[in-house]
């Protein structure tokens, strides 16, 4: 029986339709040679030549033209029941949604490249994957009513009784305090008791986020004072922080975003002066029974936060290892911003291809 090269018949079928080796190489995306290679082996295969080649062109021969016809038809229900089992697939793995917090994402200072999503897309088209950029509050409410899947957020200390967690990363938070608001007038950190002076300005819809900074408050036995405004996580700071009003955001977050304001970053820190810092988990609902792709995907989230296959430790940073921003400042990383952005795209470009391994 004779077997046929299917990736020799689309190149036979491209010639014989543009005329040249040339034209259908370029409509391929594969060169001139590789194509009259390809050509040259299924004649071979067949034991007839199925052109007669001229200085400038080629030309079928009859049996070439009979061939050309077969060929197409043939190819046209290979790609048939591609489609075919396509559909079939999307049926045997139904959609999995993940809801992900803003703030996870590089261009707010996070950790998660919109490309590390549409590479896990690419290598695992048989499934129908969704990514969506969600605020806290909805995150978790929708995977409780099962609505998305997986979330990436951040959880109190005490996960929800109905959620499976993995703990991805531990990060410090910083108050954006106004440079020339005299309450924080030359500190390089902050306390607890130092941010009791101020009014802080919460984040609308954020509860986890929010009330991990006001339990911490609690448990050190400080009052703080709340601000009747409530704002987005990605608002502009610049237009709220004044006086004695401040926020609070993950360091990194706000080292990336408010570089060039007229606001400064402190670190908040503890009693023993180690970092306060704030889960991110990434969670779904308890009882539910991971695939193998789901496996992958969580393998490959932890791994962009840490070692691929291990659940991250929180790095512990004290205050004189934050540096402060101010405009000027010589406290600033000596790399250039586009040079660190380049080395964490690289690394975290060979985590997700370790990750995809596994």
């Amino acid at each position: 029986m004779l077997y046929l090269d299917m990736k020799q018949t689309e190149y036979f079928v491209a010639a014989a339709t543009a005329g040249s080796y040339a034209a259908a190489a370029r409509k391929l995306f594969v060169s001139p040679q590789a194509l009259s290679k390809g050509v040259q082996a299924l004649e071979r295969a067949l034991g007839v030549e199925l052109f007669v080649r001229g200085p400038n062109d080629i030309t079928l021969t009859p049996f070439g033209r009979r061939f050309r016809d077969e060929a197409v038809q043939a190819l046209d229900a290979i790609e048939r029941l591609q489609a075919v089992a396509a559909d079939a697939r999307v049926d045997t793995h139904p959609p999995c949604t993940v809801g992900i917090h803003a703030l996870c994402f590089r261009e707010n200072g996070g950790t998660i490249d919109w490309r590390h999503l549409l590479d896990f897309h690419n290598h695992h088209r048989q499934a129908n994957w969704k990514f969506m950029e969600m605020r806290g509050n909805s995150i978790q409410r929708s995977v409780n009513e099962g609505s998305v899947d997986f979330g990436i957020a951040v959880l109190s200390d005490r996960i929800d009784a109905d959620l499976d967690a993995v703990l991805l990363r531990k990060f410090p938070l910083a108050a954006i305090v106004a440079e020339s608001s005299p309450t924080f007038e030359g500190r390089r950190s902050v306390n607890l008791n130092d941010l009791a002076q101020g009014e802080l300005v919460l984040f609308s819809e954020e509860d986890a986020f929010n009330g991990f900074y006001l339990e911490s408050a609690r448990r050190a036995h400080v009052t703080l004072e709340t601000s009747a405004l409530q704002v987005r996580a990605k608002s502009d700071a610049c237009a709220v922080i004044g006086g004695r009003r401040y926020s609070i955001r993950p360091f990194q977050h706000a080292m990336r975003t408010l570089a060039d304001t007229p606001l400064a970053i402190l670190p908040i820190v503890g009693d023993r002066g180690a970092a306060l810092e704030m889960p991110l988990h990434l969670f779904w609902r308890r009882g539910r029974t991971l695939t193998a792709l789901e496996q992958t995907f969580v393998r490959m989230i932890v791994s962009l936060y840490g070692k691929p296959g291990s659940t991250p430790r929180a790095r512990k940073l004290r205050a004189p290892d934050l540096p402060v921003h101010k405009p000027g400042s010589h406290d600033l990383p000596a790399r250039s911003r586009g040079a660190r952005e380049a080395i964490a795209r690289e690394r975290d470009a060979r985590a997700f291809r370790a990750c995809d391994s596994a």
